[in-house]
């Protein structure tokens, strides 16, 4: 939900610009100032990092209850690839540099490969998942240490809201910069989330970390693959559940289509714009 209120707001100021000056009505504008004051609040940019590390602790923790990892990754992964043939094509098409490289979709399919393939590799070396999880914890909290340390070694402004966003790989300087030649060195930094190259980018570092420390929690507290919440086999708490499960069926709703959602949204949010601006402008943004 949050991430779909985000991609709104982006869409929202951005759209707008498209259009000839002056085709827009003023209340129009005054919405796109409003959101692009939204987007560049620096107390939701911090919201922003926080939920996107949460994003990928729930992929970790999801991994348990996935029938194949291995064909969820690639999915993920192929879909991030084609979005970035997207942004290339409108690159070409409309003159308006929106490129990316390694995005978000990208990290997270990427990062439920390697926690996927750490599994496996495990499981053959010794022949059984015992003690899995304990591994998945030490690999995530050191990935997500070297990349807090990695972004404080970067930034060149040391207050605590720095300090706090490094935890969450952001940093200063990180000014995501698609406007430069991209050279082997960078693509290779941006993948790893010590540069950031292109407008859509997210290093593995730290958040493969929150990956693992998510699959960490998926073995410890899901073991049974049992609802920590709902016991739907028990008669003791039927009346409950049912109650509960009436009350929260948005929410159960939504997270069981969140993939879909996530491929859907942006396209469904750009139609939506664009059909009811250029009504009200008379014209295409292009």
């Amino acid at each position: 939900i949050g991430m779909v209120i985000d991609h709104l707001a982006f869409f929202m100021y951005f759209i707008p610009s498209l259009y000839p000056a002056g085709s827009l009505p003023g209340w129009t504008m005054n919405i796109a100032d409003f959101s692009q004051a939204y987007w560049h609040n620096e107390f939701k940019i911090a919201v922003r990092y926080f939920g996107l590390a949460l994003f990928f602790l729930l992929t970790g923790i999801s991994s348990k209850f996935s029938k194949s990892n291995l064909k969820r990754s690639l999915i993920c992964t192929g879909f991030g690839v084609l979005l970035s043939l997207v942004y290339l094509a409108y690159t070409l098409i409309s003159g308006n540099r929106h490129l990316a490289l390694f995005s978000v979709i990208t990290c997270l399919g990427v990062s439920m490969f390697l926690y996927w393939a750490g599994k496996a590799l495990y499981v053959k070396i010794r022949k059984t998942d015992h003690n899995w999880k304990w591994w998945s914890l030490g690999i995530g909290g050191t990935l997500i240490l070297g990349g807090f340390i990695m972004d404080l070694c970067l930034s060149t402004n040391l207050k605590f809201g720095t300090i706090f966003l490094s935890l969450f790989g952001e940093y200063n300087p990180g000014i995501s910069d698609a406007s430069e030649t991209l050279t082997f060195s960078h693509a290779i930094q941006t993948i790893i989330g010590s540069y950031q190259w292109g407008n859509d980018c997210l290093g593995l570092l730290p958040y493969l970390g929150f990956t693992y420390l998510g699959g960490f929690i998926g073995e410890h507290l899901y073991a049974e693959k049992r609802s920590l919440f709902f016991r739907k086999n028990s008669e003791r708490n039927a009346s409950f559940n049912a109650m509960a499960i009436r009350k929260t069926w948005v929410i159960n709703w939504l997270g069981s289509k969140t993939f879909i959602i996530y491929v859907v949204h942006p396209a469904v949010i750009v139609l939506l714009l664009v059909s009811i601006l250029s009504i009200i402008a008379g014209a295409l943004p292009f």
